[in-house]
Protein backbone atom coordinates (compact mmCIF):
# COMPACT_ATOMS: atom_id res chain seq x y z
CA UNK A 1 0.00 0.00 0.00
CA UNK A 2 3.13 2.34 0.45
CA UNK A 3 4.03 1.68 -3.10
CA UNK A 4 0.29 2.89 -4.20
CA UNK A 5 0.76 6.17 -2.00
CA UNK A 6 3.74 6.93 -3.58
CA UNK A 7 3.15 6.38 -6.69
CA UNK A 8 -0.49 8.92 -6.20
CA UNK A 9 2.27 11.14 -4.58
CA UNK A 10 4.75 10.95 -7.36
CA UNK A 11 2.12 11.81 -10.04
CA UNK A 12 0.82 14.64 -7.93
CA UNK A 13 4.03 15.77 -8.05
CA UNK A 14 4.28 15.56 -11.59
CA UNK A 15 1.42 16.83 -12.31
CA UNK A 16 1.86 20.01 -10.11
CA UNK A 17 5.52 20.70 -11.69
CA UNK A 18 3.66 20.46 -15.33
CA UNK A 19 0.80 22.58 -13.83
CA UNK A 20 3.67 25.15 -12.78
CA UNK A 21 5.58 24.96 -16.03
CA UNK A 22 2.13 25.69 -17.93
CA UNK A 23 1.78 28.72 -16.07
CA UNK A 24 5.55 29.58 -16.45
CA UNK A 25 4.87 29.02 -20.29
CA UNK A 26 1.82 31.38 -20.21
CA UNK A 27 3.70 33.89 -18.45
CA UNK A 28 6.06 34.12 -20.14
CA UNK A 29 4.15 34.50 -23.64
CA UNK A 30 1.75 36.93 -21.84
CA UNK A 31 4.93 38.93 -21.51
CA UNK A 32 6.34 38.33 -24.49
CA UNK A 33 3.09 39.86 -26.42
CA UNK A 34 3.04 42.28 -24.14
CA UNK A 35 6.16 43.18 -25.40
CA UNK A 36 5.23 42.91 -28.85
CA UNK A 37 2.32 44.86 -28.12
CA UNK A 38 4.47 47.80 -26.42
CA UNK A 39 6.96 47.43 -29.54
CA UNK A 40 4.25 47.90 -31.91
CA UNK A 41 3.04 50.56 -29.81
CA UNK A 42 6.01 52.74 -29.68
CA UNK A 43 6.39 52.15 -33.73
CA UNK A 44 3.35 53.19 -34.41
CA UNK A 45 3.58 56.74 -32.07
CA UNK A 46 6.84 57.42 -34.11
CA UNK A 47 5.11 56.77 -37.09
CA UNK A 48 1.86 59.49 -35.41
CA UNK A 49 4.77 61.85 -35.18
CA UNK A 50 6.47 61.59 -38.30
CA UNK A 51 2.75 62.50 -39.39
CA UNK A 52 1.89 64.98 -37.37
CA UNK A 53 5.56 67.43 -37.83
CA UNK A 54 5.15 66.72 -41.70
CA UNK A 55 1.43 67.78 -41.54
CA UNK A 56 2.61 70.58 -39.31
CA UNK A 57 5.19 71.48 -41.97
CA UNK A 58 2.50 71.14 -45.04
CA UNK A 59 0.28 73.76 -42.75
CA UNK A 60 2.93 76.12 -42.40
CA UNK A 61 4.08 76.23 -46.17
CA UNK A 62 0.37 76.40 -47.50
CA UNK A 63 0.00 79.42 -44.73
CA UNK A 64 2.84 81.32 -46.40
CA UNK A 65 1.91 80.00 -50.13
CA UNK A 66 -1.38 81.73 -49.08
CA UNK A 67 -0.04 84.99 -47.29
CA UNK A 68 2.19 85.48 -50.71
CA UNK A 69 -0.99 85.11 -52.56
CA UNK A 70 -2.83 87.49 -50.86
CA UNK A 71 -0.17 90.11 -51.05
CA UNK A 72 -0.24 89.66 -54.79
CA UNK A 73 -3.99 90.17 -54.82
CA UNK A 74 -3.96 93.30 -53.01
CA UNK A 75 -1.55 94.47 -55.40
CA UNK A 76 -3.02 93.35 -58.46
CA UNK A 77 -6.19 95.21 -56.72
CA UNK A 78 -4.33 98.43 -56.13
CA UNK A 79 -3.20 98.09 -59.82
CA UNK A 80 -6.68 97.92 -60.98
CA UNK A 81 -8.55 100.61 -58.77
CA UNK A 82 -5.31 103.16 -60.13
CA UNK A 83 -6.29 102.15 -63.82
CA UNK A 84 -10.32 102.27 -63.31
CA UNK A 85 -9.24 106.18 -61.91
CA UNK A 86 -6.85 107.03 -64.74
CA UNK A 87 -9.66 105.70 -67.20
CA UNK A 88 -12.20 107.81 -65.75
CA UNK A 89 -10.33 110.71 -65.85
CA UNK A 90 -9.83 109.87 -69.58
CA UNK A 91 -13.14 109.62 -70.20
CA UNK A 92 -14.45 112.65 -68.46
CA UNK A 93 -11.12 114.44 -70.35
CA UNK A 94 -12.84 113.16 -73.71
CA UNK A 95 -16.42 113.77 -72.81
CA UNK A 96 -14.87 117.68 -71.83
CA UNK A 97 -13.11 117.96 -75.26
CA UNK A 98 -16.40 116.62 -76.99
CA UNK A 99 -18.01 119.10 -75.29
CA UNK A 100 -16.06 121.86 -75.80
CA UNK A 101 -15.69 121.39 -79.86
CA UNK A 102 -19.57 120.65 -80.47
CA UNK A 103 -19.58 117.09 -79.79
CA UNK A 104 -22.99 116.82 -78.17
CA UNK A 105 -23.63 114.23 -80.58
CA UNK A 106 -21.26 111.62 -79.32
CA UNK A 107 -22.13 112.35 -75.95
CA UNK A 108 -25.29 111.86 -76.41
CA UNK A 109 -24.53 108.40 -77.66
CA UNK A 110 -22.84 107.72 -74.55
CA UNK A 111 -25.89 108.38 -73.00
CA UNK A 112 -28.12 106.33 -75.43
CA UNK A 113 -25.75 103.68 -75.17
CA UNK A 114 -26.28 103.86 -71.36
CA UNK A 115 -29.91 104.07 -71.49
CA UNK A 116 -30.06 101.26 -74.35
CA UNK A 117 -28.48 99.22 -72.32
CA UNK A 118 -30.31 99.58 -69.33
CA UNK A 119 -33.14 98.43 -71.82
CA UNK A 120 -31.21 94.89 -71.85
CA UNK A 121 -29.71 95.46 -75.28
CA UNK A 122 -26.62 93.74 -76.22
CA UNK A 123 -23.67 95.58 -76.78
CA UNK A 124 -23.21 94.78 -80.92
CA UNK A 125 -27.27 96.29 -81.02
CA UNK A 126 -26.66 99.19 -79.24
CA UNK A 127 -23.33 99.47 -81.35
CA UNK A 128 -25.47 99.76 -84.30
CA UNK A 129 -28.53 101.83 -83.42
CA UNK A 130 -25.54 104.65 -81.79
CA UNK A 131 -23.15 104.27 -84.44
CA UNK A 132 -20.41 103.42 -82.06
CA UNK A 133 -17.79 101.04 -81.96
CA UNK A 134 -18.22 98.22 -79.49
CA UNK A 135 -15.11 98.72 -77.83
CA UNK A 136 -16.38 102.55 -76.80
CA UNK A 137 -19.69 101.20 -76.16
CA UNK A 138 -18.07 98.49 -73.34
CA UNK A 139 -15.64 101.18 -72.36
CA UNK A 140 -18.81 103.19 -71.34
CA UNK A 141 -20.83 100.74 -69.72
CA UNK A 142 -17.59 99.34 -67.82
CA UNK A 143 -17.20 103.05 -66.31
CA UNK A 144 -20.91 103.05 -65.61
CA UNK A 145 -20.83 99.88 -63.71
Amino acid sequence: MLGGVSLIVLILADLAVCGLILVYLFQDRRQKRNSVETDELKSLINSLSTLIEESDRASRELISALNQRHRRTAELLEEMDTKEGRLKKAVQKTEQILSEKGGAEGTDAYAEASRLADLGLKIEEIAKRVRLPKGEIEVVLGLKR
